[in-house]
């Protein structure tokens, strides 16, 4: 069972829905089911709503939300098959838990959709661990 993880900066301007969902088919393809989201900014929200549209046709996919800390606002818990909260997590202060959870869901997955525009931040770090485990990266966009 292949495990995805998406990857992306919290705004995601010009990219559509139709070219996530055609990254996730490409997956379900090569045997993917479930699909790890960290449930902040609008690339993991459009990333969860995708696959949420996408178990109609593929019901065997699952949708998780990873969150960083118990206190985490969930947008829209309706979307998502699961929501996780890893015990290694626990004790981390909240700065910590963010760059900790992003870490835990590229040691979970072996291929990453990828929206990475610039080389700073906490996403661009977390393209950077998936690159060096050699996840197997779909990037939607090319970095600038």
């Amino acid at each position: 069972m292949k495990h995805v993880v998406f990857i992306g900066h919290r705004d995601c301007y010009g990219l559509s829905a139709s070219q996530i969902e055609t990254a996730i088919r490409a997956c379900i393809c090569q045997g993917s089911t479930e699909f790890y989201s960290g449930g902040q900014g609008a690339f993991d929200r459009l990333c969860a709503r995708c696959v949420f549209e996408l178990k109609k046709e593929f019901p065997q996919i699952r949708n998780i939300l990873v969150i960083p800390y118990l206190s985490f606002s969930v947008f829209n818990p309706a979307l998502f098959d699961d929501i996780l909260f890893p015990e290694e997590l626990e004790q981390l202060p909240f700065k910590a838990a963010i760059p900790r959870r992003n870490q835990y869901m590229v040691k979970q997955a072996s291929v990453a959709v990828c929206y990475i525009t610039h080389t700073w931040g906490n996403a661009f770090k977390t393209y950077t661990l998936a690159q060096k485990k050699g996840m197997k990266i779909i990037n939607l966009t090319r970095l600038s």
